[in-house]
């Protein structure tokens, strides 16, 4: 347990560990000396573990994220929905639009594709990517199961060179390390058991491949790390691989338009404003370098994974459109021209719907999060908010 106070638990594990061969440690986050309670599951970890006595490593087929992958039971969603999602709803109370195939709006999902191949949501990467959950957790509750694909980071960890060998790792089958109770919260486990993966080429083409929805955020850690003066502007590759691909397997392209996140923090400094304190500033520089970057083309140190340095405000309601969706059937992914028009349409799409839920919002009374708090929590329902026609009208 990583929090005994009656011995040092983690030292002994570390000296049992060298002096026993093929042994591997289990640390328990939070847990004190006497660990083995409901969320340890000692069978489970022995059994994953290089001990291996069933010898599933020889006689089990290799597990293969795109494929093998399936959405979480019904009791964890629930759990992870009335935990750590709720609090972020509560918090931020978003406001979900979208939009058919004539560009008309309404509230709620109802005008999202389904059931028409493979969706490709493309959308803004807010500030922090605190929206992250929700954004997920939204299409989760419509029905429409949905794959993320995530930053290295997220599936390596903060220092790849720094990382213990000997704890028993993470298995992408269970999405989550064998023997300990899948959390309900935002980490890295519960991501992957929510079917993110990691964002190369090669995922991207097989989901499509295989007729799956994913979600892309094609900014990246430049859009996710916005600097102040930059809220709601969209920082893409030239590139337009992402349509080609999509194309390639007649996806249909919903772009997202989310606003709201950056107007819940104070940036004190930016990225690149952190970088010129003495002495963390360097710091921050190893740091950043030692971080595997997103797109394949970019070099470590080119990304610049470096949060701005922000002081929490009042949350600030966020909203969502799901904007017009784009039908690649007739889109020949060998046009270059063609697959840029496309790729600028949804570049513009999304702007629009900046523009537009930003001119709306003016007349939402519980935009902010004071009033609105307290008018939810008297009422025990969600605070009202523009009309419709405040978002087709522009």
């Amino acid at each position: 347990g990583t929090a005994d106070q009656l011995i040092s638990s983690k030292d002994e594990a570390d000296r049992l560990v060298r002096l026993l061969p093929q042994a591997e440690k289990l640390r328990v986050p939070e847990a004190g000396h006497f660990v083995l309670d409901e969320n340890v599951n000692l069978t489970e970890a022995i059994l994953y573990s290089k001990l291996d006595p069933l010898k599933f490593k020889e006689t089990k087929k290799p597990y293969d994220p795109i494929v093998d992958w399936k959405p979480p039971p019904a009791h964890i969603l629930e759990q992870t929905l009335n935990s750590s999602v709720k609090q972020l709803e509560d918090a931020f109370s978003p406001v979900w639009i979208s939009t058919n195939d004539q560009g008309e709006r309404t509230m709620g999902l109802d005008n999202v594709p389904r059931d028409v191949g493979p969706v490709l949501f493309v959308s803004n990467h807010q500030l922090l990517g605190v929206d992250l959950s929700f954004l997920v957790a939204k299409l989760y509750k419509s029905g429409i199961v949905v794959r993320g694909l995530g930053h290295p980071v997220i599936f390596e960890g903060f220092s790849n060179p720094s990382f213990d060998s000997s704890s028993l790792r993470r298995s992408d089958e269970l999405g989550r390390v064998p023997g300990l109770k899948a959390s309900t919260s935002t980490s890295p486990d519960n991501f992957q058991q929510f079917g993110a993966v990691m964002v190369t080429p090669r995922n991207f083409y097989r989901l499509m491949q295989t007729g799956q929805n994913a979600l892309l955020f094609p900014g990246g850690v430049r859009e996710v790390f916005h600097g102040r003066n930059e809220s709601y502007q969209i920082f893409w590759p030239e590139k337009v691989d992402f349509v080609r691909t999509a194309a390639r397997f007649n996806a249909t392209i919903v772009p997202i338009s989310a606003v709201g996140m950056a107007d819940s923090f104070n940036i004190l400094l930016d990225s690149s404003e952190v970088l010129d304190i003495p002495i963390l500033g360097q710091r921050a520089k190893e740091f950043a370098r030692n971080i595997t970057a997103a797109r394949f083309d970019v070099e470590n140190e080119d990304e610049n994974f470096l949060a701005p340095l922000v002081a929490p405000g009042i949350p600030s309601r966020n909203y969502f459109i799901f904007g017009k969706p784009l039908n690649t059937t007739d889109l020949d992914p060998r046009d270059k021209d063609a697959c840029q028009k496309a790729y600028l349409q949804v570049q513009e799409e999304m702007r629009k719907g900046f523009e537009d839920i930003l001119e709306a919002r003016k007349k939402d009374t519980f935009r902010d999060g004071g009033p609105r708090l307290a008018y939810e929590r008297l009422t025990g329902r969600q605070a009202p908010t523009f009309s419709i026609e405040d978002v087709n009208n522009h």
